[in-house]
């Protein structure tokens, strides 16, 4: 792991996602909290309002020097990094008025509820604050990320920008799930712990695209090759996101059995807390590396002095998995399993969702909300065969015109169905009674979204 940093550009590239990405975790925990009510909740989002507005120090110092390093080299244009840096100083200027209001608001009221004046302030400078940091951000990418612009033969470079963006919520998020959770273990609070659950199940599922959009981004910087982008850095990157993708999946599918498990018997398990703790501080030392590698695919200065860098394009396990799951003795198990898995997901999405849309009305949701495991261990199945058959024909599958779609479809029916286990109001549904109308419009959108899913799997070889 590489965590300290070697110049000012590689500290900037390490602190500045925070105010940005983060931002809008805390935002969101700060929302979850004004929805559900809980004055604890709302007051811990302020404080990591608070904390990324401390962040706005070492990003605008790191930001300066690393402005100032950029201007020696000819690379980079003058009029991109002082346009980058002007607007850079606008969103943390904003950032810091969000911030000071979040700890005179903590200050103010104390151990008193928060007035809606104040909850809706705070809400609204932060997604100002959120508003001008997506500019920054992407201004930011263009003073280095030149490639984005460079036209391809076939994989498109729109790939290489979406990764870009996607790759830091699983990973500034999981940041933001474990801080939060740990504080809920050591307060001991079921909202927060159970909040930290579902950030931990929801960067799983982003962990997905986001894995996707790599696959894509390596065609796009390979072929053709980008002048001064290495496929075996590539490569290196590529293994430590699949060891990523093991570890957000033993994590939130973990956090996941204990939402439900919560939901059926009302109590925690201290084992299964411990054991989501002790997934997430590895998978968080995983995703440390995979970041770290993935930056020095394009960034040369973020290197650490004696590290010694892939040049074997064909060494790695992603390149060895690729060329086993060809073989047809690999392809046509993983393939059936793959179907076996929708099969599961499908049957499990439409009962539940019938359920709440009104059919079969003589059970209760608690009935109904039991079957669920047998859906998540159907998503499960799938994204790991997903992502080997993936590896077969990565370039082709990728180029595909329902591709997209699919994967679009997995990160919001996989979210949309968090939902069913963590709604209170749906929960409370007996036989013989109706859901409510928002919880139809949820259900309405998992099943969308699944059939979206099986369409666009069952069309690639067609279209």
């Amino acid at each position: 792991m590489h965590l300290i940093p070697q110049s000012w550009a590689h500290l900037h590239i390490l602190v500045s996602v925070f105010p940005s990405v983060g931002l809008i975790f805390a935002i969101g925990i700060y929302v979850a909290a004004v929805i559900a009510k809980s004055e604890q909740m709302k007051k811990t989002g302020l404080v990591f309002i608070g904390i990324l507005a401390l962040l706005a120090i070492p990003t605008y110092l790191s930001g300066d020097h690393s402005a100032a390093d950029l201007a020696k080299d000819p690379k980079f244009t003058e009029d991109a990094v002082a346009n980058h840096l002007g607007w850079g100083i606008a969103a943390l200027a904003m950032l810091g008025i969000t911030g000071l209001t979040a700890w005179i608001t903590l200050l103010r009221f104390g151990g008193k509820p928060l007035s809606d004046n104040v909850v809706h302030l705070v809400l609204g400078l932060g997604l100002i604050t959120v508003a001008l940091m997506a500019v920054v951000g992407e201004l930011g990418w263009e003073i280095n990320h030149t490639e984005i612009f460079l036209p391809t033969a076939k994989t498109p470079q729109v790939w290489s920008h979406v990764h870009m963006i996607l790759n830091h919520f699983p990973t500034v998020g999981f940041v933001f799930a474990l801080g939060l959770y740990i504080v809920a273990l050591i307060i001991n609070n079921t909202v927060m712990k159970r909040t930290g659950l579902v950030l931990f199940v929801m960067c799983a599922i982003l962990g997905v695209p986001t894995f996707v959009t790599g696959n894509a981004s390596m065609w796009a910087l390979t072929d053709p090759v980008v002048k001064g982008i290495s496929k075996a850095v590539i490569n290196a990157h590529r293994d430590w996101a699949l060891y990523t993708l093991f570890g957000l999946a033993f994590t939130g599918v973990t956090a996941w059995v204990e939402l439900w498990r919560y939901r059926q018997l009302g109590r925690f398990s201290n084992v299964s807390l411990a054991l989501v703790l002790i997934f997430g501080i590895i998978t968080l030392g995983i995703m440390a590396e995979t970041g770290h590698r993935g930056g020095q695919i394009n960034h040369p200065e973020i290197r650490v002095a004696g590290d010694v860098q892939p040049t074997d394009a064909n060494a790695g396990l992603s390149v060895f998995v690729e060329k086993e799951i060809n073989q047809v003795l690999w392809f046509v198990p993983w393939q059936t399993v793959h179907f076996f898995g929708y099969a599961l997901i499908f049957g499990t999405a439409f009962a539940v969702s019938l359920r709440i849309l009104g059919f079969w009305k003589s059970v209760s949701f608690e009935s109904v909300h039991r079957i669920l495991p047998l859906g998540v261990f159907g998503v499960v199945t799938n994204v790991f065969s997903g992502m080997l058959i993936l590896q077969a024909d990565s370039s082709r599958y990728l180029n595909e015109i329902t591709f997209v779609p699919k994967v679009t479809f997995i990160t919001i029916g996989g979210i949309a169905v968090l939902y069913y286990s963590v709604s209170e109001s749906l929960w409370r549904v007996k036989a013989g009674e109706e859901a409510p109308m928002g919880a139809k419009w949820v259900a309405a959108l998992v099943l969308l979204s699944w059939i979206g899913v099986i369409l666009g799997g069952r069309l690639l070889p067609y279209v």
